[in-house]
């Protein structure tokens, strides 16, 4: 009778402190790399800056999804309005990972690092303005 209340007491505590450990983990899974958004066709671009963007969705119990699933473009577009004159992103990294919240679920993040680009801004040479 002992042994048995002493087994099932230390497997309880092991799933405890295995479960204990999940809380707000986070676990990165996928990361991709992207030359560009879009086909860069010319080589006459300015980086703009770097940016980040990020989308997630929350899954109760870890199966259930309460939200829509994590949309990378979503991710992408908050990136290019930082920058209003940005036309395309490059040098991009996608990297999904998940954060367990036990026992109430899973979220999970897409992160999205990127380099905005754009034209290059044309100066205009004083004086030029109003001449013939």
């Amino acid at each position: 009778m002992k042994t048995s209340i002493l087994k099932f007491f230390i497997s309880f505590m092991s799933a405890l402190i295995m479960a204990v450990g999940c809380i707000g983990s986070h676990v990165p899974k996928e990361i991709h790399l992207f030359d560009s958004a879009t086909v860069v066709r010319s080589t006459e671009y300015k980086i703009l800056g770097k940016g980040k963007g990020q989308d997630s969705a929350f899954y109760l119990l870890g199966m259930f999804p309460v939200t829509k699933a994590p949309n990378v473009e979503l991710a992408m577009s908050q990136i290019l309005e930082k920058y209003p004159t940005g036309k395309t992103l490059i040098n991009i990294k996608i990297q999904r990972e998940d954060k367990a919240y036990f026992p109430l679920g899973l979220v999970t993040v897409v992160n999205v690092t990127a380099d905005v680009v754009g034209q290059p801004e044309e100066t205009e040479t004083p004086g030029t303005k109003g001449t013939k």
